[in-house]
């Protein structure tokens, strides 16, 4: 397969850097990366430059997008989406964290999802699934969300909420040629409901799910509150006519 693997990065250092490495090991040589930095110093932009200058593969398959601000993960990763129709012959994009959350076992396992599948999620909540590290309030948030947005559009994902996902080049297309109402992680849940409606499913794969290596986590009191006003959102726009077609 042809693919790009994308990074959206905020304040990352160390966390990024190692998973660059990790990532230059395991995944195929004729694989594009594409890091999106949406963060307010260059920090992140030096550990990302200094790990591109050390990998093995060719240059050119090595992308950085450099943000003034903050545009949010899902404008960050639709960004990447954009550059990668315009610049990159692919067959597939897989997005993950960049904080260490996602490990390249768990990529591996996307990688191995059978290929007829458009739309893989790794999921945090199957059976063969492992959350470590994670503390009880961010546990109950998730599990909170991903149960309410499962019984409010009615269609048993297990996971709505987790980044690490991989999309064919159908799939990435639909994106491009909409326009998302969030732009925070809840973009996500909307982007189920998008590839739905145009008929293309979700196939969830187990994965491992540590909590962040590096730094402080990027979801705040605000981002919470903005994915809770998200989810009314999506009930709004994906009404339950809509839903009778999905």
């Amino acid at each position: 397969m042809k693919g790009v693997l994308v990074l959206p990065a905020f304040n990352e250092t160390e966390s990024i850097y190692n998973l660059l490495h990790e990532l230059d090991l395991h995944l195929p040589f004729n694989w594009h990366l594409i890091v999106v930095d949406d963060s307010p110093s260059d920090r992140t932009e030096a550990y990302v430059k200094k790990a591109f200058s050390e990998l093995k593969r060719e240059q050119s398959t090595l992308h950085l997008l450099s943000n003034l601000q903050k545009s949010g993960r899902g404008a960050a990763v639709q960004q990447a989406f954009s550059f990668a129709i315009a610049n990159i012959d692919f067959e597939f994009i897989i997005e993950m964290d960049s904080d260490g959350s996602h490990t390249f076992e768990s990529v591996l396992g996307l990688l191995d999802a059978p290929i007829d599948q458009e739309f893989v999620i790794g999921s945090r909540y199957l059976q063969d699934s492992e959350i470590t590290g994670w503390p009880l309030s961010r546990r109950v948030f998730s599990r909170a969300t991903n149960f309410l947005l499962k019984k409010i559009f009615g269609i048993g994902i297990s996971d709505w909420t987790n980044g690490l996902r991989r999309y064919s080049a159908k799939a990435i297309e639909i994106q491009h040629n909409y326009k998302f109402k969030n732009n925070g992680f809840i973009c996500l849940s909307e982007q189920i409901l998008l590839l739905r409606n145009h008929g293309i499913s979700s196939f969830e794969v187990p994965i491992s799910f540590v909590d962040r290596t590096h730094g402080a986590s990027t979801v705040t009191h605000m981002e919470i509150f903005k994915s809770l006003n998200g989810i009314f959102g999506l009930y709004k726009e994906w009404n339950w006519h809509k839903q009778k077609d999905l």
